[in-house]
């Protein structure tokens, strides 16, 4: 690979993101890391130096047009921007309706605040990140690619009403940008992981045998039997930084699906 510019990765201090920033870097990339989070940020940047990575940091809240505006920004006097990956955002599993557990209890529905947090979070924030890398991009000159994070659910999942709605929001927002920034030479590729085998996991299976249990069912419901390595989806962002006629499309690192509901 023959790196342009530089590579941003929003939502990159842990996880899938930390993986793709620490990819895209080994490289050759010069990487932003910009998150909440300045303590995980500050040790990012601490491991980056150990391993001789050229990897700066950057704070930024997603649901803020403010603060994403401030982000891009900084980064303009170090050069054009040639790889936006957008990976800020979490989980949330809740249903739409939970019938009652016993007769003491009445039926209770999917709570709208949280809904709004989910689609400010994921959809939102993938929606400003992008039109300010695209912005920039543009400016520039700068054939690049914006690589939104969404997940193999997108098409739908039992119990996740607003994850999934986001995420599929987000396969839109990539396919529409395909379209319109083509003919700047700006591509837009998704990737949609399915269910990583990171810290995150471990640390919650381990507190919670019952969900160490589930995902351990779903785990035999996936074809290859087995969840994504986070350096696995992170090689799949460095394809797609590297393929410049791939855009406009959803690559998938699931391991042959994800299951709508677990069994």
């Amino acid at each position: 690979m023959n790196p342009t510019g530089q590579a941003l990765v929003v939502g990159g201090s842990r996880g899938i993101g930390a993986a793709i920033a620490s990819a895209l870097a080994t490289e050759g990339w010069p990487t932003t890391i910009a998150a909440r989070d300045s303590a995980q940020l500050e040790r990012c940047r601490l491991q980056a130096a150990e391993r001789g990575l050229k990897l700066s940091t950057a704070r930024v809240d997603v649901t803020s047009q403010e603060s994403v505006e401030r982000l891009f920004g900084e980064l303009t006097p170090r050069g054009e921007l040639g790889v936006c990956v957008m990976a800020a955002g979490r989980n949330l599993s809740r249903r739409l309706l939970r019938p009652p557990r016993d007769a003491a209890e009445e039926w209770s529905a999917h709570d709208v605040g949280e809904w709004r947090d989910m689609v400010d979070l994921s959809l939102t924030g993938t929606f400003l990140v992008g039109r300010a890398a695209a912005l920039s991009m543009a400016r520039t000159g700068t054939r690049g690619v914006l690589i939104p994070i969404v997940s193999s659910t997108w098409q739908g999942s039992w119990g996740q009403s607003a994850y999934t709605a986001a995420k599929a929001g987000v396969v839109s927002l990539t396919r529409s940008w395909a379209l319109e920034l083509g003919e700047f030479g700006i591509r837009a590729v998704a990737i949609a992981p399915g269910v990583v085998d990171g810290a995150a996991l471990r640390e919650k299976c381990a507190r919670n045998p019952a969900h160490a249990r589930y995902m351990e069912r779903l785990r035999q419901q996936v074809p290859l039997r087995r969840f994504a390595a986070e350096q696995e989806v992170a090689a799949a962002a460095v394809h797609v930084a590297a393929n410049q006629y791939l855009t406009g499309t959803v690559l998938e690192v699931a391991g042959g699906g994800f299951p709508p509901r677990i069994h």
